[in-house]
């Protein structure tokens, strides 16, 4: 073992629970995986471990152990890293103590038995039990490993896949790797290339080549037999040795640049590893040996259980006897060459007689046993050392020759672990063994069952035991022979069953999965050591992820709004229980001493008292004047009673340094102390925040206030919160200065707030500013006293207050003015008042014309001038009042704001009554005669709508006869679900209008008590609670109801419930709900209502899971992403992902204000004295960066970015362009005249120089956005990956599972919410569910050309224009054309619509449908009889077998799956109409081609303009062309047209005969087949519908249809809409009607493969804003920018999905996310190292994440003391 020291200055690690690296170890009870920690503490070992590590020759092996690890001293060494190697089977039986061979568990006395698996030597069973080998009790043992010794080697369950590729890649004659020298030197070459890191010179070896050999196209690993007879070409040997050369090249010039081997960590260089492995083992796979051209048997693996292999054919083996080629036996015991050399016999048959043998393979089929398997692969590793070496590793690692080893994949002892990771149940006088004691019973117990069948079938083996025959007649002696050859092949039947029973068991043992037999039902596996480790509840996600902590409590939350916003109220019983180690100092001893003497059940008191060596005195049973004696030595240092000085005399030899800890109180909770408050599910940051103690007594709950409850997302109807009481010093300074909550006041996810004040708060605050409110003298100091509390916050002085606002005849002072005067005694005292303008959440509407002034609030000089106090302004709402004071002066004070807002308006409701009556729902006379006039006159809306979308829309609605049609033409519309969809957007936009007409009258004009004396307005207009929804579904109505934005679904019979008529046109026929809350709903209004409800709560249960599983994604992928130093992002391998954090190197939550400049403007003072500009231009480089942007701003494209050139955190004045872009757009426009024009223009316009405020000069502005942007960097060392994937996660959870439509167009459908989401970060789909592009339209196309465009893009089909399709059946008479036999002829007519109206409608002509019915419709028709005929014969030959024979179930999935495959193929499905269009020849594929619409304006391409003129003659081409032509040249020209097609026909088809066309109005076709009278009946109208859905008239291929949207409000671009991807096809359909340079799609795969890397990443970044921006979700785009990043990091389209994190290099990483076995295995397999650099893998051996605070190493030389 290699142990590394770290240097002595290194951080100690802070595993806070003493786990033990011993411990770690035997956890994994096989011999499969051993985790070996380099570069951990070295100490002597202790007694407990010397056992565990003394092999059989009492060689004593390094302890490594956490065990007597004091986390508050620094300590010399670190754990470096952590590599991944095998036990081998003689370091197993070296650590074990002990084998097991009793199967019997407990003996009579319920003791465990000698050499069971509770040996007493493996640890303590009970807890009063001692250890055997380290005489412990059951707290101290570790616990000590044994084994069960197999009879033979079996097969590794987890790494029998590699086994067997390894098998059948290895020629079982020669004992090589099948792949050629040349090949192998090339992969050498590459994997030793990658040792260095050395990525690119690895590709640049791949293409390597023989010199002065011409590169053919044939196979390279041919025999090199021609190539090498070349007088100038290199021979094989030769290119193998300048291989070799040049790899020593360029390793030799790696290292001279620093280059070490295995140095390289990263993604890249591990991701390349691993493909370059997985296309060697792919490589490999061939049958024949290019060494010495051997070919090998086929072997067949039968689960995990064996491998079998198949006999040779007879020509393979004489062509191998021709050669000379033998098989050596590698089971004999001779040496390797002696087998080889063994005497050849002349061949008796020459090499081209060989070749004309058979090369059907032999029936004979062997089973190879793990022995056989074992010796082969031990001499292709023996013979292929260096290219086994690199891919495998060099085993073993703990001692003897490291050299590659064939036994990793074999078994031959199986490990068993201590007896206290296998505890037993104790039930009273019952035990219950362990769950693994019941598969390693099994394993015992056969592996007995193996050696007793060896022991029978060795004695038929024996001379002595064969059949005595003398004295025998000839029938008795040979009966005797059969009897005896019988029972000997029983017994070796029965050998050959134990052997496959104990790789079962074996199998079992590893993983439960791999068991052949099914179980019984119900009931379920015994898991094995693979699902003790996997899942939630395995080994790592619970034990390792999972920590288990102390100093911790939890109890149901309850409000309260007496504390302040930071605080949490605690009750007693927490603040008794919680305890926290306070060093005593001569600062504290007073309080110190006095809390000993309390003792623990007085509070404030104390538990216990630690010394400084570690040891605690409790308090709890010792007596007043034993803690008072206590009490006055905690200044006395230990001395001679520490443990150090035990077994000194008097104390002399102990030490005579002085402590260097005091010893520590560990006191109560008390009121001040730091909290860590977390609420399940933890989302996301502010999910965990730190508050201050407030200790409550008479409490029995967590009290916390309302302002945290958004936070938290928690409410108080019975949550329950963990309250964590931090440990350390530096613990509590993050808690007080980082993890507060008023630090956490801004969301990482979008920079807005997230604490406010909500509902009741939110009311008062309104009232409280509105204009009628006023107060006397003692009311107004009431509750400015009250709501400050100078004695809270250490006020100095007086408290400062304004003058009243109305002086006669008594004093009054406004509500505004209690605000004001707030605002002025919480401004700091080096900042300037507030100057603010916000627009509040009430508007003007519902203030009145004489008071629309109150919509916007305005602050000046501090003081409230104008506008409400409203959830915009206090709650958790940007740009608002205490965000505001967030901004300038500071989150405490922004915390105290809130604090002092939330007395005040507690104070507020307390003498003011707040209730909702029922006048306040009522509607007005007018507004209910208004609403039902609405309603009435809406009533035949629905109608109208399904009118008009059915083509009936100018006809008379009440007519009978259109009742007729519309009834007709409904019933079609329900059985299209395309349709159907485009009726319910038409009558869904029709209810909504009719919805929001009687919305918009009612409210709030129509109310009976107008705002702001309607309290029910007050709360929802204020943002308090509830919206205008909730009010109108009260007081209105309810409106349609959506089900996935459709309406109520339609049941068969044409109704939605049998209470409406049959085709019911009327709104409330689907789903309208008129009726509102007030005064009751109808019965089915209430079905409908109640299953719009249902669809919410279903939605909800499935998307938590759902997004909870994504967000898990996210941050495994991402956990390790960080800013640098440097200003970069890395990934925790150190790969660069961003050079900037989000593109111009800005915090989320430090830059919301950044782009306000009205507001800098307005309160650039407080920004000055808050930052002191003058201090950053003295430590920062300020002349070049300012000097460089203003050239790349006026010339970008000849100047670099400013940012790549000068660093923002050196040089001041480094912004992003665009930022800097706004600041002189800013300036140029100056909008709201803030900034002074002119020197002379300082003074606004008509207020006296006297009066005014200078106004500011646009230098000083500029300065300060430089200073803002400045300050805005983000932090080196935070986690940006974590809040990147805490910012798509979480707002996750309020998104939806539903698929939404275009209005209007109700088949147009787009993925959105949760199924998007997942289709771009979790799986990266190459098939996404709705692809579409969005086509631009160049300017001057018009309307008509648009719609001509559609029509012609979108695809067509024959059923689309086929109104009717007959067959007629005839046989005809025998005659001399038919050779006299008796023929069948099916006559098919397609009856197509008129030709106009199918012009009309798809813009097909007559020549189109020619086209289609020869290019797929004939062929189709030929390959679908074929297939019907092959069907029927089929279904006969079945139907005869199965006469007189039952049917059978018990088919095996192998002869199930060609059925199901045939079934599959006898589908009448018409998608595999097209699949079976698409395997033809080359003819037919042409003629699908010519299918393909050919529009007539695309020729003349290259001359097309983008003027209006060429784009008008363009659509005009093909009408112009038919024009010129005569009506007679038109007809005869079809009719020429129409014979050609007839005899191509008969001429190429195989089953038409004849074909006959309407020339003049193309109205029909006919068709004439024949096939022999003794063909099968078949129903040929089946087969023709099948593919009139499947023949295409005209298409652009995978383009389903093309559509135009309807508008988007606010935008006047004009694009149109494609169902499907066809990037290039639409290049050349499109040309001159589309912008091709912007055209755009949802298909991120399509644009990686067409446009790029660089359109893939903005596609990424605009589908996640498009998901968000549609729920009104606000994400910032950083978060966006590093989700695409990191998925397109390495040019390709990485998911967030286990494969995707299949290249990540860290073992730990993987294991600790999913299929941990998988991943700990391949580890192992491979070698692998975990260098610990990524979070988890941290997480997992117990140290600090170095992210965060963590992120920093502090170096503090050693000095040697005097």
């Amino acid at each position: 073992m290699i142990v590394n020291k770290e240097d002595p200055s290194a951080a100690a690690p802070t595993a806070h629970h003493g786990t033990r690296v011993v411990d770690m170890l035997r956890h994994l009870p096989s011999r499969a995986v051993v985790v070996v920690v380099v570069g951990l503490d070295v100490r002597p070992f202790s007694s407990r471990d010397k056992k565990f590590f003394q092999g059989s020759s009492e060689r004593p092996y390094l302890s490594l152990s956490w065990d007597a690890m004091d986390i508050t001293r620094a300590i010399t060494s670190h754990v470096k890293s952590a590599s991944f190697s095998f036990l081998t089977a003689e370091e197993v039986r070296s650590i074990s103590v002990r084998q097991v061979v009793n199967p019997v568990l407990l003996d009579n006395a319920n003791a465990p038995t000698e050499g069971g698996l509770y040996d007493p030597a493996f640890g303590p069973m009970r807890l009063d039990d001692i250890c055997q080998t380290c005489h412990m009790n059951h707290f101290d043992c570790p616990g000590h490993f044994g084994h069960i010794e197999l009879p033979a080697p079996v097969f590794h369950p987890l790494f029998m896949n590699h086994a067997y590729t390894l098998l059948r890649g290895t020629c079982l004659y020669c004992h090589h790797f099948r792949i050629s020298s040349m090949a192998l030197a090339k992969y050498t070459a590459q994997f030793r290339l990658l040792e260095y890191g050395l990525v690119d010179e690895a590709h640049k070896m791949a293409s390597e080549q023989l010199r002065g050999v011409p590169n053919t196209d044939g196979d390279e690993d041919e025999p090199l037999a021609q190539a090498t007879q070349a007088p100038a070409a290199e021979t094989v040997p030769e290119f193998v040795e300048r291989i070799s050369s040049t790899v020593r090249t360029i390793i030799a010039r790696a290292e001279k640049r620093g280059l070490r081997r295995h140095a390289d960590k990263g993604m890249a260089t591990y991701a390349a590893r691993r493909d370059l492995r997985n296309v060697f083992l792919k490589d490999i796979l061939r049958r024949r040996c290019d060494r010495c051209s051997a070919v090998n048997p086929t072997l067949r693996k039968d689960g995990f259980v064996k491998i079998t292999e198949r006999d040779l054919s007879a020509r393979d083996h004489a062509i191998h006897e021709a050669r000379g080629i033998k098989r050596p036996n590698v089971l004999l015991d001779r040496t390797s060459a002696q087998a080889e050399n063994a005497t050849e016999t002349e061949s008796t048959m020459t090499l081209k007689e060989a070749r004309k043998l058979s090369k059907e393979a032999g029936d004979h089929t062997r089973v190879v046993p793990p022995s056989e398997c074992r010796a082969n692969l031990r001499r292709l590793f023996a013979k292929e050392r260096e290219i086994c070496a690199l891919v495998f590793g060099r085993h073993p690692v703990f001692g003897g020759k490291a050299a590659p080893s064939a036994d990793v994949f074999f078994m031959e002892v199986v490990c068993v672990t201590p007896t206290r990771f296998r505890p037993a149940s104790v039930m009273g006088d019952q035990t219950f063994e362990n769950a693994q004691n019941e598969l390693l019973t099994k394993v015992l117990n056969t592996t007995f069952y193996v050696r007793d069948c060896n022991d029978r079938a060795q004695l038929f083996q024996r001379k002595t035991n064969y059949p005595v025959l003398d004295g025998l007649d000839d029938g008795q002696a040979v009966a005797v022979q059969r009897q005896w050859e019988l029972d000997r092949r029983a017994a070796m039947d029965a050998l050959l069953s134990a052997m496959v029973q104990l790789q079962v068991s074996v199998n079992c043992y590893i993983d439960s999965s791999k068991n052949p037999s099914p179980q019984r039902q119900g009931q379920a596996a015994t898991p094995g050591v693979k699902q003790g480790l996997e899942k939630k509840e395995g080994l790592f996600r619970k034990h390792m992820m999972g920590k288990r902590v102390n100093h911790a409590a939890r109890s149901v939350i309850s409000p309260d709004v007496n504390i302040e916003t930071n605080e949490i109220g605690v009750p007693p019983v927490f603040a008794k229980r919680l305890t926290y180690p306070e060093p005593v100092t001569v600062h504290n001893y007073e309080l110190m001493r006095q809390l000993v003497i309390h003792g623990p059940d007085v509070y404030p008191g104390a538990h216990a008292v630690r010394a400084e060596d570690g040891t605690e005195t409790l308090l709890k049973n010792l007596s007043v004047e034993e803690r008072t004696a206590l009490a006055n030595q905690l200044l006395t240092p230990q001395g001679q009673t520490s443990r150090q000085a035990r077994g000194t005399f008097g104390g002399v030899g102990g030490t005579l340094r002085t402590p260097v800890t005091n010893k520590q109180v560990l006191r109560h909770l008390r009121t001040g102390d730091i909290l860590v408050m977390n609420r399940q599910p933890t989302l996301h940051k502010p999910s965990m925040m730190a508050h201050r103690a407030r200790v409550l007594q008479g409490e029995r709950t967590i009290r916390m206030h309302y302002a945290n409850c958004n936070s938290y997302n928690a409410d108080f109807d019975g949550d329950e919160m963990n309250m964590h009481f931090p440990q350390s010093q530096m613990a509590r300074a993050e808690c007080y200065h980082i993890a507060n909550t008023d630090n956490q006041y801004l969301v990482p996810t979008s920079g807005n707030p997230l604490r406010g004040l909500i509902q009741d708060h939110v009311v008062g605050g309104v009232w409280m500013t509105s204009k009628n409110t006023l107060y006397t003298r003692d009311e107004y100091q009431q509750l400015i006293f009250g709501a400050l509390r100078p004695e809270t916050y250490g006020f100095g002085g007086r408290i400062r207050t304004l003058p009243p606002a109305i002086f006669r005849p008594v004093p009054r002072w406004t509500g505004k003015q209690v605000i004001s005067t707030i605002l002025l005694n919480v401004t700091p005292p080096h900042a300037q008042g507030l100057n603010m303008n916000a627009k509040a959440r009430v508007g003007a509407k519902y203030w009145g014309e004489q008071h629309k002034e109150e919509e916007v609030v305005v602050v000046r000089d501090g003081e409230l001038l104008t506008g409400v106090l409203d959830k915009s302004q206090i709650g958790a709402s940007a740009y608002g009042l205490v965000h505001a004071v967030y901004e300038i002066y500071g989150a405490e004070t922004a915390g105290r704001l809130l604090s002092i807002f939330s007395r005040l308006f507690t104070m507020w409701l307390q003498h003011n009554a707040f209730s909702c009556r029922m006048d306040d729902l009522l509607l007005s006379a007018d507004g209910d005669a208004k609403r039902r006039e609405l309603l009435m006159a809406g009533a035949q809306h629905g109608l109208e709508a399904a009118l008009g979308n059915v083509g009936l829309g100018d006809e008379d609605k009440h007519a009978p006869e259109t009742q007729y049609n519309l009834r007709v033409r409904l019933e079609e519309v329900l059985r299209d679900d395309n349709k159907l969809a485009a009726l319910d957007a038409a009558m869904m936009s029709a209810s909504n209008k009719l919805t929001s007409s009687v919305i918009s009258s009612c409210i709030p004009s129509g109310l009976w008590r107008v705002f702001p004396e309607n309290n029910m307005q007050m709360m929802a207009v204020s943002g308090a609670k509830g919206s205008a929804v909730n009010v109108s579904s009260i007081s209105c109505l309810l409106g349609p109801q959506a089900l996935e934005g459709r309406r109520v679904p339609v049941m068969v019979s044409g109704k939605t419930l049998p209470s409406f008529k049959a085709f019911e046109t009327a709104a409330r026929a689907g789903g309208f709900v008129a009726g509102r809350f007030l005064t009751g709903i109808a019965p089915q209004e209430y079905y409908f209502h109640c299953m719009a409800g249902r669809e919410g709560l279903i939605d909800t249960a499935v998307k938590t899971s759902r997004s909870g599983y994504l967000q898990r994604c996210l941050i495994k992928h991402l956990e390790g992403i960080s800013v640098q130093y440097d200003q970069t992002v890395r990934n925790s391998d150190g790969f660069v992902l961003q050079f900037h954090y989000g593109e111009d190197a800005l915090d989320v939550t430090k830059s919301k204000y950044l782009d306000r400049f009205d507001f800098t403007v307005q309160n650039f003072e407080s920004y000055r004295r808050r930052y002191n500009p003058v201090q950053l231009e003295a430590t920062m480089e300020v002349e070049k960066a300012p000097d460089h942007m203003k050239r790349a701003l006026k010339k970008p494209h000849k100047y670099a970015p400013t940012m790549s050139v000068y660093s923002p955190a050196r040089h001041f004045g480094s912004m992003s362009e665009t930022f800097a872009q706004k600041v002189e757009d800013y300036v140029a426009k100056n909008p709201h005249g803030l900034l002074a024009r002119k020197k002379k223009d300082t003074t606004p316009e008509g207020v006296p120089m006297q009066l005014a405020r200078p106004k500011l000069s646009a230098e000083a502005f500029k300065a300060m956005t430089k200073v803002l942007y400045h300050r805005g960097l983000v932090e080196p060392g935070e986690n940006v990956g974590l809040l990147a994937a805490q910012g798509i996660g979480e707002p996750s959870t309020q998104m939806t599972l539903n698929t939404f439509h275009f209005a209007g167009h109700g088949a147009a459908n787009v993925t959105l919410g949760i199924p998007r989401l997942r289709e771009i970060v979790m799986t990266a789909s190459k098939d996404i569910k709705t692809p579409v592009m969005r086509l631009p339209v160049l300017t001057g196309v018009t309307d008509e050309q648009m719609r001509t465009f559609c029509k012609d893009g979108s695809r067509l089909v024959l059923s689309q224009i086929i109104e009717e399709a007959i067959v007629t059946e005839r046989v005809l008479p025998k005659t001399a054309a038919n050779g006299y036999q008796r023929q069948k002829q099916y006559t098919v007519r397609l009856q197509f619509y008129p030709a106009d109206e199918v012009r009309e409608e798809y813009n097909a002509s007559t020549e189109h449908v020619l086209r289609g019915l020869e290019a797929t419709f004939v062929p189709l028709v030929e390959r679908e009889i074929v297939r019907e005929l092959k069907r029927l014969r089929r279904d006969q030959v079945r139907q005869s077998q199965s006469i007189g024979q039952g049917q059978s179930f018990s088919e095996s999935a192998e002869e199930e799956a060609p059925a199901a495959r045939r079934r599959e193929d006898d589908s009448d499905d018409e998608e595999n109409v097209s699949e079976a269009g698409d395997d033809d020849d080359a003819t037919a594929a042409k003629r699908r081609a010519n299918a393909g619409s050919k529009v007539s304006y695309d020729d003349d391409a290259e001359d097309a303009t983008d003027t209006a003129d060429d784009i008008a003659r363009a659509f005009n081409d093909e009408q112009a062309d038919e024009e010129e032509q005569e009506p007679e040249e038109q007809e005869e020209a079809m009719e020429t047209r129409v014979s050609d097609l007839g005899e191509r026909l008969q001429n190429e088809s195989k089953f038409v005969v004849g074909f006959r066309f309407d020339s003049a109005q193309g109205s029909w076709a006919e068709f004439d087949l024949q096939m022999l009278n003794s063909t099968e009946k078949m129903l040929l109208i089946n087969v023709i519908e099948r593919v009139c859905r499947a023949s295409v008239v005209h298409e652009i291929p995978r383009v389903s249809r093309i559509m135009i949207p309807p508008p988007t409000p606010g935008d006047s671009s004009v694009a149109l809409m494609a169902e499907g991807i066809n990037l290039r096809g639409m290049w050349d359909f499109g040309f001159g009607v589309i912008d091709l340079n912007r055209m755009y799609t949802n298909d991120i795969g399509a644009l990686l493969h067409n446009y790029g890397v660089e359109a893939a990443r903005a596609a990424i970044v605009s589908e996640l804003k498009g998901i968000f921006d549609t729920y009104g979700i606000g994400v910032s785009m950083r978060h966006m920018f590093l989700i695409a990043d990191y998925q397109t990091a390495f040019g390709d389209f990485r998911p967030f999905s286990r494969g995707g994190l299949a290249d990540a290099p860290s073992p730990l990483l993987k294991a600790s996310f999913e299929m941990t076995m998988a991943f700990l295995s391949g580890a192992a397999l491979f070698q692998e190292a975990d260098d610990l650099s990524s979070p988890s893998s941290n997480i997992v051996v117990g140290r600090p994440v170095p992210t965060g605070t963590g992120a920093t190493t502090i170096h503090m030389p050693l000095t040697a003391s005097a």
